[in-house]
């Protein structure tokens, strides 16, 4: 690790524990955060979250941070990144929110909320996952780069957009953690966001790489094997 880089992974773990940890507990309600730590699924979403900040900064390289130098670049998707970022972070405020005073929530039950541990796993993961296996192609914009090459194996040897069902599994489990209805629906609103940006990335990977794109498409699924 190059030491001009700490200081940059030490802001970016410092970031990611407040968004994804921090946030949460800032929603619950600090004065009450003993009331938090009382549930098993609610502590072990904070000390998972921490735990799975400390990896992603250690593991992922920093050209998965930002926007490549595209040569070919979807602007009009630059909203879906703001929209992005606006649902994933209320969700983290108000999922905690909802369940600590009782608003439009589901029922309590274990079987709601280990799952949805479960599935923030994944879903975090499987982002993470993804951007590694990227690298440099990595971008937050819909864009060809540089040099762009078709990327086919790892997590896309079967799945076209890991990264974006890694969101859509990290949406619902935090939902499912704080038994949140609310959060539901900005899941919900986050996979319809999800599904026009990969309809727009598809045309453009078409337009690309053509004939080597087709084959892929013809081999691999968008989301979830054997269903869509």
């Amino acid at each position: 690790m190059r030491v001009n880089s700490i200081p940059r992974k030490i802001v970016s773990f410092l970031i990611g524990t407040f968004l994804f940890a921090g946030l949460p507990l800032v929603a619950w309600g600090i004065r009450d955060a003993s009331g938090y730590f009382q549930n098993g699924a609610r502590s072990g979403y904070i000390f998972m979250m921490i735990g799975l900040t400390v990896l992603a900064v250690l593991f992922v390289p920093e050209e998965g941070r930002g926007s490549g130098e595209g040569e070919k670049t979807l602007k009009r998707q630059k909203s879906a990144i703001f929209l992005l970022q606006i649902t994933s972070i209320s969700a983290v405020l108000i999922g905690p929110y909802s369940d600590r005073h009782a608003f439009w929530v589901m029922g309590e039950s274990g079987t709601l909320r280990i799952p949805g541990l479960l599935m923030t796993l994944i879903g975090y993961t499987l982002m993470n996952v993804a951007v590694v296996t990227l690298g440099r192609q990595f971008s937050v914009d819909v864009t060809i780069q540089k040099n762009h090459r078709l990327i086919t194996g790892g997590v896309y040897r079967f799945i076209r957009h890991p990264r974006y069902l890694g969101i859509i599994l990290f949406m619902f489990g935090i939902s499912l953690v704080f038994r949140s209805r609310a959060a539901v629906f900005l899941s919900v609103l986050t996979a319809v966001v999800l599904i026009w940006r990969i309809i727009d990335e598809e045309k453009l990977l078409s337009r690309e790489f053509a004939k080597e794109w087709e084959d892929y498409r013809s081999r691999s699924w968008r989301l979830i094997p054997f269903i869509y």
